[in-house]
């Protein structure tokens, strides 16, 4: 098998709720959709919810396997769209106790050498797994809704990030409304002092693709978190966006006024 040079995003939020696995697997589903090869690894021991964003929850074998020792990786390894590779992790409790968090390099590695973009979808919070992953991540990158406690809880994961002399790529900025939009830029740029990648607006039919269990990108592509994370994947894996429709309505302009006057890049045009 022919090396392959792959490139590694760990990504972390200060706190649950704020949408980062419906972005990470999104973002992810979307590269892969590109033509690049992708794997997306869920290492929330703990709290898995990785299968329920692709229908595939319930799998007999998972990383809590994998780190136990009672399967190999390629076991549970399963397709996604576009060719994804999805490395699910179980959820019971049994499972997360005899899971041994140190394979994760392993598994990390495994990918390392088969895929061009490999995503992990990390605990929330402080974590010892993280700790661990860190060292072997190329860079990170930080989900964080507008509200004063994503910003202060994804503050701390900067700090821990840095001390690890982890690059962070920049943020992600989730459920934004229109409302006080400058203001809230202004305001998670101060706290935060971070490149913002991406703009998601609250998008009700997220929620939609969720009850589905499918992505968002696949279910409704022309939806406004839809072209906003299908623009961040681009801009991830550096490759031209290629809108499929006419941009139009409220967060198109608004993204398009902050693009023209150069505050931040929220994807390729």
């Amino acid at each position: 098998m022919s090396i392959m040079t792959s490139e590694t995003c760990l990504v972390l939020s200060g706190k649950g709720g704020v949408g980062k696995t419906t972005i990470l697997s999104n973002v992810a589903t979307s590269i892969a959709m590109m033509g690049k090869k992708t794997a997306i690894i869920d290492a929330d021991l703990a709290m898995a919810n990785l299968g329920l964003a692709f229908g595939l929850q319930d799998m007999p074998i998972t990383l809590h396997e994998v780190l136990a020792g009672k399967a190999s990786i390629s076991e549970a390894i399963y397709d996604g769209p576009g060719g994804l590779k999805v490395l699910l992790c179980g959820d019971t409790i049994a499972g997360f106790q005899d899971a041994d968090p140190a394979g994760l390099v392993e598994v990390i590695d495994y990918f390392k050498s088969r895929t061009e973009f490999i995503f992990i979808d990390a605990p929330v919070g402080v974590n010892e797994d993280i700790f661990l992953m860190l060292p072997y991540v190329d860079y990170v990158i930080l989900v964080v809704t507008p509200d004063m406690l994503s910003m202060a809880d994804a503050l701390k994961m900067k700090i821990i990030a840095e001390s690890f002399g982890c690059r962070i790529k920049g943020i992600v900025l989730n459920r934004v409304e229109t409302m006080d939009f400058d203001e809230i830029m202004t305001e998670v740029k101060n706290t935060l002092k971070l490149d913002i990648l991406s703009v998601i607006p609250n998008d009700l039919k997220i929620r939609e693709a969720a009850m589905k269990m499918v992505p968002l990108v696949t279910y409704i592509p022309e939806s406004p978190a839809s072209i906003a994370m299908t623009k961040l994947a681009a801009n991830i894996a550096r490759v031209e966006y290629k809108p499929t429709i006419k941009e139009v309505g409220w967060f198109q302009r608004l993204i398009g006024k902050y693009r023209v006057k150069g505050i931040e890049n929220y994807g390729p045009n």
